[in-house]
């Protein structure tokens, strides 16, 4: 999923890029890796945390991590949790760079109605695992939730 994230938004080496609802810090870290600078949001101080152990290990310096508003220059963001907040988040992208490329991960069919909504010509891929189970002297795979990831330019 990381890495179709990636691709979506394609990064480049001059953007300012945003994450919100970081996490982890999993997806920021990537983008840290490819981009001028990364603006992390996190609201949960334990994942915060780990987002920092994150990026000192893989040596992110260029990440900045906080708790709450992100900064308002952006290129290109990624929302990957919004709380239930995704019209708010949305529009406070589009009033600080109505021309930014969005990508959102959505699990729920309500999220991914909420953010068809709200960007221009919306495109949207979906990204299915499986994981393989025993089944006697057999193997299943069993599917996990799909990922929508949704992207496009605000409305």
């Amino acid at each position: 999923a990381r890495a179709a994230i990636l691709s979506k938004l394609a990064v480049r080496p001059e953007d300012t890029c945003w994450d919100i609802g970081a996490g982890t810090g999993s997806v920021s870290v990537e983008l840290a890796l490819q981009c001028r600078a990364v603006w992390a949001v996190e609201r949960q101080p334990e994942a915060l945390s780990l987002a920092r152990a994150n990026r000192e290990k893989f040596g992110a310096w260029n990440l900045r991590l906080t708790e709450g508003r992100a900064p308002e220059a952006l290129d290109a963001v990624f929302i990957g949790g919004s709380g239930g907040e995704l019209p708010e988040i949305l529009g406070a992208v589009r009033r600080a760079n109505p021309k930014a490329r969005v990508c959102v991960s959505a699990i729920s069919l309500e999220t991914l109605h909420t953010v068809m909504t709200e960007l221009r010509d919306p495109e949207i891929t979906q990204i299915a695992v499986s994981r393989s189970k025993p089944a006697g002297q057999l193997h299943l795979l069993t599917a996990q939730n799909p990922v929508f990831l949704v992207t496009g330019a605000l409305s």
